[in-house]
């Protein structure tokens, strides 16, 4: 066995502001205004460019954002970010042959805080957001409503952050840059392997049996996603499209949430627990099926499910680990006999050589959890 320990782990925390003044508040909206000037000035040299190369559009904007919005440096430096990041996530898609228009700043822009530009700190009880007003010595102080499980980690806050309002509130998203410090541990290992798919979500075998997630509700909505798009492309509402893609995303990114704390809190329950994965890479090659089998394979996001587990689990004192994914599915635990003709069905597992029969990620999760393992950055 090999071991990598992660000595960090980044996590995002988002703060509500407590109640700005009348005149902190007219600050921000004067700000978050300038800053959606800036963007718009970036995305109109992208277009007309036809680039997105961040030094280019840098070299020329950047004088003329801190000319025309009056922002200072570092927010002039987040308001070339920012529009870099629409340009790239425009050329992306039609990269990918998908239709879209060139992107427009919105409302929701909001502010982008450079590393420099703002400081969390702390004044007897209360936690406060000191943001920089380009002039030397003037800030603005802005009170945070800080949950009490949170405050322990507003010491970590490290990188570039975003104030942005909801409705008629604001709040800012701030980067954590945590330590960790591996746990020492007596005994050995409990594993959990854990088998993916759509069929079935996680397949894990524990020391008390095996759990399965159900994919079939899943595969149903996300059916209606697609029958949904389909239509407003035949209508060419292009729009719609790229807006059912969003809320498909959306809910996609909340069920890996769901999905990862659920295993997480199972692994929890044993003593000394690692939670075993295949490595990701060419999982979408290894299983085939039916067109929408593979439809539904392609564009499922295993990666962001399995970056969900890894960051909850360093937090839980959980270890997860990455096997060799080549022939899991093929091999009969029970006789170690390999062959692509075990597979009876995309459901079940039979050897050809003992005859032993079971559920194929039955079989495949157990395969998992007795691989040999290596604490590396498998699915980085």
């Amino acid at each position: 066995m090999c071991y990598q320990l992660f000595m960090h782990r980044a996590e995002t925390v988002i703060l509500k502001l407590t109640a700005p003044t009348a005149n902190k508040r007219a600050w921000l909206v004067e700000t978050a205004q300038a800053f959606r000037d800036g963007v718009g000035m970036v995305l109109g040299v992208a277009e007309s460019e036809n680039t997105s190369s961040r030094a280019k559009l840098h070299n020329a904007c950047y004088a003329a954002i801190r000319e025309k919005t009056g922002l200072p440096s570092d927010y002039a430096r987040m308001v070339v970010n920012a529009g870099v990041a629409l340009a790239r996530s425009y050329w992306g898609l039609r990269k990918g042959k998908r239709r879209a228009g060139f992107p427009k700043v919105g409302k929701s822009q909001g502010i982008g805080l450079g590393v420099n530009a703002y400081a969390i700190l702390k004044r007897g009880e209360r936690f406060f957001l000191r943001a920089s007003t380009g002039k030397r010595g003037q800030y603005k102080w802005l009170p945070l409503s800080v949950p009490v499980h949170l405050a322990s980690k507003l010491q970590f806050v490290h990188g570039d952050a975003k104030l942005f309002q909801r409705g008629a509130d604001w709040y800012v998203m701030l980067p954590l840059r945590l330590p960790h410090t591996p746990a020492v541990r007596d005994g050995g290992p409990t594993v959990l392997g854990v088998d993916l798919g759509v069929v079935k979500l996680m397949t894990v075998l524990t020391p008390d049996g095996v759990r399965i997630w159900n994919g079939l509700p899943v595969r149903h909505r996300r059916e209606r996603f697609a029958a949904v798009r389909r239509r407003l492309q035949k209508h060419r509402r292009t729009d719609r499209v790229l807006r059912q893609g969003g809320r498909e995303r959306r809910w996609m990114h909340d069920l890996n949430h769901k999905l990862s704390r659920e295993l997480v809190d199972l692994a929890r329950f044993y003593p000394n627990a690692v939670i075993a994965f295949e490595q990701l890479d060419g999982i979408r090659d290894r299983v085939r099926g039916s067109k929408k089998f593979n439809r539904m394979m392609s564009s499922w996001t295993f990666r962001d499910l399995v970056d969900k587990v890894r960051y909850k689990a360093e937090a839980a004192g959980v270890e997860v680990v990455f096997v060799d994914p080549r022939k899991t599915s093929q091999t009969c635990h029970r006789c170690g006999h390999a062959t692509r003709s075990n597979r009876a069905s995309q459901a079940e597992f039979r050897c050809v050589n003992c005859g032993f029969r079971t559920n194929a990620d039955w079989n495949a999760a157990t395969n998992i959890a007795a691989a040999p393992v290596c604490l590396a950055a498998g699915a980085d």
